[in-house]
C-alpha cells in the first residue's frame, strides 16, 4: 500500500526560484558549477538534484538545452528527438537498476506547472517505497481517438486523472522517436496556441503499464475544487471532444518530418 511522500518545506525554501522572477540567477545556465553529472551528451546533461525536496527518493534533473528561455515545442526536431531519446534511455536505466518500487519521469513547464526553475529540464525520480501503477488504470489513457498511425496513437481521456484536458500518447519500443518528438511538440504547439485561452503552462509524464508505454499531456490550470475537495475528476462531452480533435489534427498531420 503507497503512503503519502513526505516533502522537506525547510529544504524547498532554499530553492533557486526563476519561473516566476526570470532574472534570477539560473543555476541551469550555469554549467562549469554544476555538481554531480551523471551523463552528458552536449547540451543534454543527467545529474542529481540538489534539493532532493522528497524524502526516499533519487531525485535527478535532465537539463534538456543551453537555451534557458526555449521549451520543447520549441526545440529543432533533430534536437527534440535528441532529447527524448537521452530522457527514455534514462529513464529505462533507472528502472532496470532495480533499485526502486517504480520510477517517474516528467516535465513541468509553466508557472501553473509546480516547477520553480524556468529553464528547460526534466525529471527522474526512483521512488524506494511508493508504486504508482497502483494508483493508475488503463482507463486513465483511454478515450477519444484523435490521431492514430503505425505504433503510436493520440487519445483524450474520458476518464482523467483529474480533469478536464489530459491527452496521451501510446507507444512501443517499436515507436519512431522521431515521430514520438514530433508528435508531443504538435502537441504542446497547440495546447500553448490554441487550446484555451490563457494556457502557458503544461506539465506532461512518462508512464510503463505492462508492455506499453504512454506519455500524459496536461495542459496546466487551476486544479478544478471538486478534485480539490472530492477527488472527482471532469471530462468532456462527445461534442466537445470532436471540437478538439478537428482543432488539433491539422497540427499533427500537416508538419513533414
Amino acid at each position: 500500500m503507497n503512503t503519502a511522500l513526505i516533502f522537506d518545506t525547510a529544504l524547498a525554501n532554499t530553492k533557486p526560484e526563476t519561473m516566476h522572477h526570470k532574472d534570477n540567477y539560473c543555476p541551469f545556465c550555469d554549467t562549469t558549477h554544476l555538481t554531480n553529472i551523471l551523463a552528458q551528451e552536449k547540451s543534454i546533461i543527467w545529474l542529481l538534484n540538489k534539493y532532493p525536496v522528497l524524502c526516499d527518493t533519487w531525485p535527478t534533473i535532465i537539463i534538456e538545452t543551453d537555451h534557458c528561455h526555449s521549451e520543447f515545442s520549441e526545440y529543432p526536431l533533430n534536437h527534440a528527438e535528441q532529447v527524448l531519446t537521452f530522457t527514455l534511455s534514462k529513464w529505462q536505466e533507472t528502472i532496470d537498476s532495480k533499485r526502486f518500487a517504480s520510477v517517474l519521469c516528467f516535465k513541468n513547464h509553466g508557472p501553473m506547472s509546480g516547477g520553480s526553475i524556468r529553464h528547460p529540464h526534466s525529471q527522474i525520480i526512483g521512488l524506494k517505497d511508493y508504486d504508482y501503477h497502483l494508483t493508475m488504470e488503463q482507463k486513465h489513457f483511454d478515450g477519444w481517438l484523435m490521431y492514430e498511425e503505425p505504433n503510436l496513437q493520440v487519445t483524450l481521456s474520458k476518464e482523467p486523472l483529474i480533469g478536464f484536458s489530459e491527452f496521451n500518447i501510446h507507444f512501443t519500443n517499436q515507436t519512431s522517436i522521431r515521430n514520438l518528438a514530433k508528435t508531443l511538440q504538435d502537441i504542446l504547439h497547440y495546447i500553448l496556441r490554441e487550446f484555451a485561452r490563457f494556457t502557458s503552462s503544461y506539465n506532461y509524464f512518462f508512464y510503463t503499464m505492462g508492455h506499453d508505454l504512454y506519455i500524459k499531456i496536461v495542459p496546466r490550470y487551476v486544479t478544478p475544487p471538486l478534485f480539490v475537495g472530492y477527488g472527482i475528476p471532469e471530462t468532456y462531452d462527445d461534442a466537445r471532444a470532436d471540437r478538439i480533435k478537428s482543432a488539433l489534427l491539422p497540427y499533427l498531420t500537416t508538419a513533414s518530418i
